[in-house]
């Protein structure tokens, strides 16, 4: 009996994490590139599963797909991490990931079965394969991976080298266990196996010797060929056979492996014409246990059969390569793997936020840190119109914490404004603004930790009273512990007293602190300058050293105040008690501040960056210089870069205020609040400006020494001779 060997063909079978992984490689590593890409799967002998039947049908046992498995471990094997499952076999598949869902439609599908079938015929002619067999069976993904919808669209392919005319099988395959003479002869073979790595290389020559019963069996890698199956041996009574793991179940059918082991064959042996083929499927009775040969035999899948083997000569083409997977049909087309509507959503709302960051590394900013910016931790002072906006862009860059302190209330008349809030927030008096700011920032994006700290911030010029002092202390406290908590503090609220304590604190912990102020149409974004080291606080004028860069230190958001912040809120008509601003002011400036952050944070330099140079383009940073100052105008859409340095008189930042702070902690606050200003207060000014210093001066100006510039000013203007006669203009 002769006919045409027949085959049964791979069936890939992918773990979903295997697309995650494909995903991950697709943003972070791959990107455009569609080069090649080495991953690995793994295939085992194949198994028929017992399937019972009712009390008068005997239990069947229904063969399985022969399958290559392909999971997570893929990605970490191609590293080098070659950890596989017991018994399985190792190979490599090449992915081929393209760009576009056209790309993946036009790739010449013969090409890359070819080039895989020359690179299979080069390993077996160099020897590379009788070293290593599992080049004998690599696999060729084909895909594009839709990472907005989480559509994978793939196709597998397990090149095999065929040969015309085909090899023959001359006997009916017989199962092994009919093949051997002793149920103990298995046994042998399962432990021989177990003792080395014969099985896990997919590939081994053996000798049975039916008439030894100590040691039956003899099995050795392809490279031992001949030493074990050499027609030198034939004398000894022992039977050669070449052998695989066959992951096929099929009663008759070898598995697809064995296509291209013959083509080894006929290129490196091709005196073995007529073969015996050992088609080892028992890889899961390795780690068994101790079982009796008896039930062994019973459980035994293998089979052996008899092969012709066509010689190279007598091919008609001798790299003729199939092997491009079909479907459940049988049909040769692509598959479709939908992971949208099982994988969580919050998950992959976080995917789809970091697909739009990747992106950009891809092509416009390749050496942007996205993992600085993530890990930024912003507190927002401010939770209106500026503080919606500003967190919306925060989290678009992928920020993940986000805190908000507000003391207000939401009113009907903030949701149009503020893209936090809805209707039903306004209701019933309004929810607390910071509370439903951080609640809705978690609706948008599950995966932000966002609170909300309902506070009142304690401003100059507002006294406190006793019965607000425990209170205000505590406060102060809170604020200070959120300052130091946070990495950057943006300064949203709407005047300009408000912004005092936390430019102050911002300052002491040495944070990046931004500050946005809007006008009718007008707009300002800045960032405060940053003390270096703590000798910095020290008076200005005291010895410094060298590398101390008070002199170039850039002005806060009160530097170039000749006045010190005061009661701006009170007797203030409808229109001065709301911000009155064209309505797109408040998101160009949010942004902008966004924007001058994510550039400070991609700078070497980050917080103490120098600004930008007049007219120059480009910096040290991925982004460029962040620059100092934008103001930015919605008549005639002028924008303007400034550059102030920090003034040693600023009520807010100054080392006198804060050396103050740090010497005498509330107390100083609470007379900052009060306006508090007697002679005992000497400690905490200058001497020539307190005890004398007029009432129209506030404490933090008579502690700066603006009072004294004040008085200054008013000498020289009082020696000034004013004329107001004709004769003294000159004619021009």
């Amino acid at each position: 009996m002769s006919e045409t060997l027949r085959f049964e063909a791979f069936s890939s079978m992918v773990e979903p994490e295997f697309w995650s992984g494909l995903a991950h490689h697709k943003l972070h590593s791959a990107r455009l590139d569609t080069a090649r890409t080495v991953v690995r799967g793994e295939f085992s002998g194949g198994r028929r599963h017992a399937v019972r039947g009712n009390s008068a049908e005997p239990t069947q046992r229904l063969a399985v797909p022969a399958r290559l498995r392909v999971n997570q471990g893929a990605w970490e094997a191609a590293q080098g991490n070659t950890q596989q499952q017991a018994g399985a076999v190792g190979v490599n598949g090449y992915l081929h990931n393209t760009n576009t869902i056209e790309e993946f439609k036009k790739r010449d599908k013969g090409e890359l079965l070819r080039d895989a079938g020359a690179e299979i015929l080069e390993a077996i002619r160099s020897g590379r394969a009788t070293q290593t067999p599992e080049l004998l069976w690599p696999f060729l993904l084909l895909s594009f991976a839709d990472l907005k919808k989480y559509h994978f669209y793939h196709w597998f392919a397990f090149p095999a080298v065929t040969a015309d005319p085909p090899d023959m099988a001359t006997e009916a395959p017989a199962p092994l266990s009919s093949f051997i003479s002793r149920s103990s002869d298995l046994e042998h073979l399962l432990t021989t196996f177990a003792g080395s790595s014969v099985c896990a290389q997919g590939a081994f020559v053996a000798r049975y010797y039916p008439s030894n019963v100590d040691n039956p069996w003899r099995v050795g890698p392809l490279s031992e060929w001949s030493e074990i199956y050499g027609s030198d041996k034939a004398e000894d009574g022992g039977i050669a056979l070449l052998g695989f793991v066959d992951p096929s179940s099929h009663s008759t059918r070898p598995g697809w492996p064995l296509r291209n082991m013959l083509t080894w064959l006929r290129h490196c042996h091709p005196e073995a014409t007529n073969v015996n083929i050992l088609c080892f499927r028992d890889t899961a009775l390795l780690a068994g246990g101790t079982v009796d040969g008896a039930t062994l035999v019973q459980q035994c899948e293998s089979i052996v059969m008899r092969v012709n083997v066509t010689p190279v000569a007598s091919l008609t083409s001798e790299c003729q390569v199939s092997g491009w997977e079909r479907n459940e049909k049988q049909k040769l087309v692509p598959r479709i793997v939908n992971l949208s509507s099982t994988m969580d959503p919050v998950r992959l709302a976080e995917s789809a936020l970091d697909l739009n960051l990747q992106l950009m590394r891809w092509r416009l900013a390749p050496s942007i840190d996205l993992a600085k910016i993530a890990g930024t931790r912003a507190l927002l002072v401010g939770a209106g119109t500026l503080g919606a906006y500003t967190a919306r862009v925060l989290l678009a860059w992928g920020m993940r914490k986000i805190t908000f302190v507000d003391n207000g209330r939401v009113s009907f008349s903030n949701p149009a404004r503020q893209p936090l809030y809805d209707f039903e927030d306004s209701l019933d008096g309004g929810k607390p603004k910071a509370e439903a700011a951080a609640s809705s920032m978690r609706k948008i994006f599950p995966n932000v930790d966002s609170q909300g700290i309902q506070m009142t911030i304690p401003m100059p010029g507002h006294s406190i009273s006793a019965s607000e002092m425990d209170g205000t202390r505590a406060t102060v406290a809170r604020l200070d512990e959120l300052v130091a908590s946070h990495d950057v503090i943006f300064l949203l609220t709407d005047s300009r007293e408000s912004r005092w304590l936390p430019t102050l604190l911002g300052t002491l912990h040495r944070k990046i602190v931004i500050c946005v102020a809007l006008g009718f149409d007008s707009y300002v974004a800045m960032r405060h300058g940053v003390y270096a080291h703590d000798d910095d606080f020290e008076p200005m004028g005291a010895p410094k050293a060298a590398d101390s860069n008070e002199a170039v230190r850039l002005g806060c958001y009160f530097c170039n105040d000749v006045v010190a912040p005061t009661d701006s809120l009170s007797d203030r008509t409808l229109d001065q008690q709301c911000t009155v601003t064209r309505p797109g002011l408040a998101p160009i400036a949010s942004g902008t501040a966004v924007e001058l952050l994510t550039t400070i944070l991609q700078h070497p330099q980050g917080g103490h960056a120098p600004p930008a140079a007049p007219g120059a383009n480009g910096g040290a940073g991925e982004f460029g210089d962040p620059e100092h100052q934008i103001r930015g105008y919605l008549l005639g859409f002028r924008q303007h870069a400034i550059v102030g340095q920090a003034s040693s008189l600023c009520t807010a930042c100054s080392p006198s205020v804060i050396n103050a702070y740090r010497q005498h902690g509330f107390d100083f606050l609470l007379r900052a609040f009060n306006n508090t200003l007697v002679s005992e207060d000497a400690p905490h000014c200058a001497a020539e400006d307190s005890a004398d210093a007029p009432a129209d001066y506030s404490y933090l100006e008579t502690l700066t020494g603006l009072a004294a510039l004040h008085r200054q000013t008013d000498t020289m203007l009082e020696t000034i001779e004013w004329s107001e006669s004709d004769d003294d203009f000159e004619a021009i």
